[in-house]
């Protein structure tokens, strides 16, 4: 089943309503753990993990949580991704979302970390470059941020970053 978000503002104050078929996977937790036991999580529980890591990931990339709620889905997509990724290291796009979540987190240099672990993984170019030039840009370097961004020039398959590159 899909997810259903019902966003609810009152007050000043955005709550989230809805059903993230969180009974759901909290039922294919419970199971996978009483099937597989907690010490080792196996297959059911990761992919229960990465399951809940999209979900609350969507929360924050949809700008769909705000204040305590977005820090406590940051929290929570990284805690079952870190999950997923202590069974799966080599997982690049999970690495590539851990990085994600530690740079919305503030945390720059294990987010940098996790980015250039993503592309030694083998995860595109194109999909990395843009957030390691994001965060060369948020630490000052302009001169690594123009780096990244002409590596990135070289590939003409963006044209939604064009304008980007162009600056």
């Amino acid at each position: 089943p899909s997810a259903s978000i019902k966003v609810l503002t009152e007050r000043g104050t955005t709550y989230l309503m809805g059903r993230l078929t969180a009974t759901e996977m909290a039922l294919a937790t419970d199971a996978a753990r009483q099937t597989e036991g907690d010490e080792t999580p196996g297959t059911g529980m990761l992919e229960a993990a990465q399951r809940l890591s999209d979900l609350y990931w969507e929360l924050v990339y949809q700008d769909l949580a705000q204040g305590d709620l977005r820090d406590y889905a940051i929290g929570e997509s990284r805690r079952y991704c870190e999950l997923v990724l202590s069974r799966q290291p080599d997982n690049a796009p999970l690495n590539l979302r851990l990085g994600r979540l530690l740079h919305e987190a503030g945390d720059v240099d294990a987010a940098e970390t996790a980015y250039q672990r993503a592309r030694a993984l083998g995860l595109p170019a194109t999909r990395v470059l843009p957030y390691q030039a994001e965060l060369c840009f948020e630490r000052r370097d302009f001169a690594g941020a123009r780096r990244l961004m002409q590596e990135l020039a070289n590939w003409g398959s963006l044209p939604r970053l064009r304008p980007v590159i162009n600056y």
